[in-house]
Order: structure tokens, then C-alpha cells, then sequence
């Protein structure tokens, strides 16, 4: 006797609900990877000879970006299995953690190219690094805004990590014009996009629509980063945070 429709969607759920628990493993483990060599292992290994010695803030910035990558992974794991209410009270540290990620994120990028005596390449790196604070400020929002949605809010916690894996994928692989940005963090939104082929038969909208607006942002400081106009706003942002 086939499968009523209802069992169907009941075995499709508990299977998606699994698929974002192991994509939110896949994510933390590529933050440790790519952090590994520049800052977690740096105490062991020594400090790579183009970097500076991490500061204070670039410490608390470390901290909450990993404490926000294993609440992702513990929020994923307890929806799939089952404990919704524990995940709902965990979700406030999260919102704590994303208010802790938007702070620091600009503070952290701007005082970095103030230590390195403001070189041109910094400055114009910063329509980058900035850029990103914008893409999962408000991606990682409206995935809070929206968390009663859960088709959506799990989608678009998945698509602002996009923009929070830049960095390690940026250390992982040396690509020109930005495209270690795409290359390595669009592997979450093609994750995304044949996960909802093969469960639902379409792509969701949000992965389709927010995703390739998510990798186009990436790319889209070549357009400017090294004009006149944007290394005269990084230097008028540098000397605001100095």
C-alpha cells in the first residue's frame, strides 16, 4: 500500500529538517578550516608574517562569530530532532550573538586597515569586508523577522552565512576579483538549491532569488573599490572609527 500524502510530507520534513542540521555542520567546520592556519592555530603555529597580532576586539569578534556558527549548528540539530521549544529559547542568544556580529564586524574591518597605516589596497578592501556586514546584517534580520515562517527563516539563515563566510573561504582560496567569495560560500546556496529540487520538485524563492542576489553583492565591489570616491569614504570611515 503506497504512502498517504501526509506521511509523504511528514518523511520529506524530518529529512530537510536533517539536511540543514548537516549544512550547518559543513559551515562550522569550513569557518574552522579556514580560520585554522590565520587565528585558532596561531598560538601553536605562530603568526603568519603579513599579519598583525589580533587585538582585544579582533578576539571578541572571533569569539562571537564562532559562538554564532555552533548555535547555528545547535539550533539545526535541536529542530530536527524534535526539541522546538529549546530551540525558540536558544534563539535569543542567537539574536545576542547577531547584534554582537553587526557591531563588531565594521569595528573590526575599519581598525584593521587604520593598523596597517591605511594602504590603498585596505582601503578598497573595505568595500568588501563592509559590504558583507551589510549583506548578513540584513539577510540574518529578516531571517528573525521572519522565523515564524520556517520554510523561509531557515533558508535565509542559511543565505546570510554567505556573507559570514567570505573571510574563510578568502583565506582558503586565492581567486582573483572577489571570486573566492562565490566559489567557496555559493556552495551553500547550490547545497540549497538541489536540496529544494529534489524535496519539493522547484527551487524556494528564497534560495533562488536571495541566493544569486547574495553572490552578485559579493562581486559587486569591483565596480567601485578602487575609485576615488570609495577610497575617499573608506579613509573619512577609517579616521571616524580611529
Amino acid at each position: 500500500m503506497p504512502a498517504s500524502p501526509a506521511a509523504i510530507a511528514s518523511s520529506t520534513l524530518a529529512s530537510e529538517r536533517r539536511f540543514f542540521a548537516w549544512l550547518s555542520a559543513a559551515i562550522l567546520a569550513a569557518a574552522v578550516l579556514g580560520f585554522a592556519r590565520t587565528y585558532l592555530l596561531v598560538p601553536v603555529l605562530g603568526l603568519p608574517e603579513d599579519m598583525l597580532p589580533a587585538t582585544p576586539l579582533v578576539h571578541l569578534h572571533g569569539a562571537t562569530f564562532f559562538a554564532w556558527c555552533v548555535v547555528l549548528l545547535a539550533q539545526s540539530w535541536l529542530f530536527a530532532t524534535g526539541r522546538v521549544r529549546l530551540h525558540r529559547t536558544l534563539g535569543w542568544a542567537g539574536f545576542a550573538l547577531y547584534l554582537g556580529l553587526v557591531i563588531t564586524g565594521p569595528l573590526v574591518a575599519v581598525r584593521s586597515v587604520a593598523r596597517q597605516g591605511r594602504p590603498p589596497e585596505e582601503l578598497a578592501f573595505l568595500a568588501v569586508s563592509l559590504g558583507n556586514v551589510v549583506a548578513y546584517t540584513l539577510t540574518l534580520g529578516a531571517a528573525f523577522y521572519w522565523r515564524r515562517n520556517p520554510a523561509a527563516h531557515k533558508r535565509l539563515m542559511m543565505i546570510g552565512m554567505v556573507a559570514l563566510l567570505t573571510a574563510p573561504f578568502g583565506r582558503l582560496l586565492d581567486l582573483p576579483l572577489q571570486l573566492a567569495h562565490v566559489v567557496g560560500p555559493g556552495l551553500v546556496v547550490l547545497a540549497l538549491a538541489l536540496w529544494d529540487r529534489r524535496a519539493h520538485g522547484r527551487v524556494h524563492p528564497v534560495t533562488s532569488r536571495l541566493g544569486i542576489a547574495m553572490l552578485a553583492w559579493e562581486l559587486a565591489p569591483n565596480a567601485y573599490m578602487h575609485s576615488a570616491w570609495w577610497l575617499a569614504t573608506a579613509g573619512w570611515l577609517v579616521d571616524l572609527a580611529g
